[in-house]
């Protein structure tokens, strides 16, 4: 019985780091016109968040450290081509890492 429970705390204390470094990644893809209603005739960008996350830091566009949540810059202006996405968010990480063709409706329009 002593056996037993020693094995048994044993995988217990095992676990426990499992748990607490375990996160949440949140989705690999997400359709961000739905997600943050934004509004316009061009199609929805599928934003590939699990290739933004092999690439980049979670504080690159995440105010937390850790993901998720609120991101580094308001988006309120969420119409046209000249949306806050487009301005404050994406195309300026775009330039600052060389993205090619990262300004190019058809590289985030499908």
């Amino acid at each position: 019985m002593k056996k037993k429970m020693v094995i048994i705390a044993a995988m217990a204390m095992m676990a426990v780091p499992i748990t607490l470094y375990a996160t949440d990644n949140g989705p690999a893809e997400m359709d961000l016109k739905e997600r943050f209603q934004v509004e316009g005739r061009k199609s929805s960008v599928i934003f590939p968040h699990h290739q933004h996350q092999a690439k980049l830091s979670c504080e690159k566009c995440h105010k937390d450290p850790a993901g998720g949540g609120d991101l580094v810059v308001e988006i309120i202006n969420k119409t046209g081509t000249s949306n806050d996405f487009h301005k404050k968010f994406c195309w300026p990480c775009h330039k600052e890492m060389s993205v090619l063709k990262g300004t190019t409706c058809s590289t985030c329009h499908k």
